[in-house]
């Protein structure tokens, strides 16, 4: 019992390392009759931004070039068999079942390394300003859903508005000393507000204030455009309105295995891919 005691001190205090899970058993049942009934009321949309006809990954994962959208479109689709996909992209993605909308950047800068990163970021403020289903969700396409639980995000969102994901760097000061493509915070927060990431994000409906963020952060990407965590903070500040943050969960990144209910993995992130797969 006192040694017992001793180790859970030092996990508190540091100075040891909780054992990682070796069984995952990932929450999965059948919705029930009552939450068919509600997802067959609302109209649902999944949104993806995908431009470039390389396949590119920064989290050293590599994926299949022929199924663009997957993981996370095949995954989705177990879940939601009857939503609506919409792909955002620069040339011609033809994905069976997927809307396609060709478009060109109007983002500032196109000769910058991470203009590709930049637009992606720009269309999926629009697509989720654009869609006129009740529940709108835009995703990278290096997520697997993993867990029925995801129907929680979408009552989520009906009751705040609108959600995006926990940035594991929390800090927004040192999201942008750890990042590529950053600027200099020069409001008066110092940089110690909450970072944001970008999958997934949410909106209700037409919900004015996540409407107004999302409008605002697709401005400032098009005219001063940088990494999306700062063009979001750029608009929570000037709006004064902010979304409701998602925990670590709905997007489990490099360092978070086998933290418990994850629902959504961020298999680009290589780490998160093979822990997953060894342990399943």
């Amino acid at each position: 019992m006192m040694q017992r005691l001793k180790d859970a001190i030092a996990v508190l205090l540091g100075k040891a390392k909780t054992e990682k899970r070796k069984n995952i058993n990932f929450i999965n049942t059948n919705y029930t009759s009552t939450e068919q009934e509600f997802l067959d009321s609302i109209s649902i949309e999944f949104l993806f931004a995908e431009f470039g006809e390389d396949r590119v990954n920064g989290g050293g994962s590599t994926f299949d070039e022929k199924n663009r959208l997957d993981p996370s479109l095949k995954t989705l689709r177990h879940y939601f068999p009857n939503a609506k996909y919409t792909v955002y992209s620069d040339f011609d993605l033809n994905i069976d079942g997927v809307n396609l909308i060709k478009v060109k950047s109007p983002v500032l800068q196109p000769e910058h390394p991470r203009y590709g990163y930049r637009t992606a970021d720009y269309y999926k403020f629009m697509g989720l300003l654009n869609s006129d289903a009740d529940f709108k969700c835009v995703l990278d396409t290096d997520m697997q859903i993993i867990s029925s639980d995801i129907i929680a995000l979408i009552h989520l969102t009906k009751k705040f508005g609108f959600c995006v994901p926990y940035n594991d760097r929390q800090l927004l000061r040192q999201d942008m000393q750890l990042s590529k493509d950053t600027q200099l915070i020069e409001d008066d927060s110092k940089g110690l507000g909450h970072s944001y990431n970008q999958s997934p994000m949410t909106l209700w409906q037409k919900d004015s204030r996540g409407m107004l963020f999302y409008e605002n952060c697709a401005e400032i990407m098009k005219t001063d455009p940088s990494r999306a965590s700062l063009v979001m903070w750029k608009s929570a500040w000037k709006t004064g309105i902010y979304p409701y943050i998602l925990p670590k969960q709905w997007c489990v990144c490099d360092g978070n295995e086998g933290i418990n209910d994850e629902v959504i993995l961020h298999v680009g992130h290589k780490s998160i891919k093979e822990y997953y797969n060894d342990n399943r």
